[in-house]
Parts: C-alpha cells; sequence; structure tokens
C-alpha cells in the first residue's frame, strides 16, 4: 500500500507517459538553451519545410483534440452535475439559510411596509376626492346667487 491505497501495476500506457514526460523536460531544457539563438527561425514562414508539415500536422490534431474533449466534456458535464446535486442534501441546506436569514421576519416587515404604503395611496386618494366633491359643491351651491357660475 502506498498512501493507504492499493499500488497498481504498471501498464505499457505508463511506459508512454513516463517516455513523454522525460522527452518534454529535455525539449523544454534545450529550448531555454537555443531560445535566444533561434530568434531567425521564430516565425514558422523561416522554418525548413519538414518542421512546417509537422507543426500543420500538430495544429490539426491539437484541434481536433480540443473538439473531442469539448464534446465529451458536453456529454459527461450534465451526468456529473446530477451526481453531485443528488449526493447533496439541497432540503437541508435550504432550511439552513431561511434559519440563518429569519425569512419569516423579512415576509412580515416587507408584507408591513407594501400595506403601510397602499394605505397611505388610499388616504390620500381619499383626500383628493373630497377635496373635488367640496369644489363641486360650492360651485352648485353658490351657481345660482348672481346668476353667474364661478370658475372652477
Amino acid at each position: 500500500m502506498v498512501d493507504g491505497t492499493a499500488q497498481e501495476t504498471p501498464a505499457a500506457f505508463d511506459v508512454v507517459v513516463g517516455a513523454a514526460v522525460v522527452t518534454v523536460a529535455a525539449g523544454r531544457a534545450v529550448a531555454g538553451r537555443l531560445l535566444p539563438l533561434a530568434g531567425p527561425l521564430a516565425t514558422p514562414q523561416r522554418w525548413p519545410e519538414p518542421l512546417r508539415t509537422l507543426a500543420n500536422i500538430g495544429l490539426r490534431r491539437r484541434r481536433a483534440i480540443r473538439v473531442e474533449v469539448e464534446r465529451r466534456f458536453r456529454e459527461i458535464a450534465p451526468q456529473v452535475v446530477t451526481a453531485v446535486l443528488d449526493e447533496l442534501d439541497l432540503t437541508g441546506i435550504v432550511n439552513g439559510v431561511i434559519d440563518e436569514i429569519d425569512l419569516p421576519e423579512i415576509i412580515r416587515a416587507s408584507t408591513g411596509s407594501v400595506a403601510g404604503d397602499t394605505v397611505r395611496d388610499v388616504r390620500v386618494q381619499v383626500m383628493t376626492a373630497d377635496d373635488t366633491v367640496a369644489r363641486w359643491t360650492r360651485w352648485l351651491v353658490t351657481a345660482g346667487r348672481d346668476g353667474k357660475r364661478p370658475q372652477r
């Protein structure tokens, strides 16, 4: 056992991965030393034909791999999200949030302010209607005194 897990037997694929890691590390070390000398070769247009061909093959392959990775991600991601959501206790989380923020008090406070605003609006409308009725009453009562109707 290594780190509490069963030790796996190396497979042929592990040889390929190991070779790739060593190759990339060696390539980075060599490139780091040669990069200042490679100024003229920095643009693909100046590369020799075999290098341009390899670069184009690599570019096409990299694009194809990216498309395949994105396709697999779109295929697998919903399943992973569903599995994670199935493991969560959403009811417990929601109840905890409601308890933490005191949702009933927020509802009471907001309902009270809405009711208060409504009462104020009704009072203003009643006062406006009362003023209108008073003006019309004055107009009707005073209309016959001097034979003229007052201006509204």
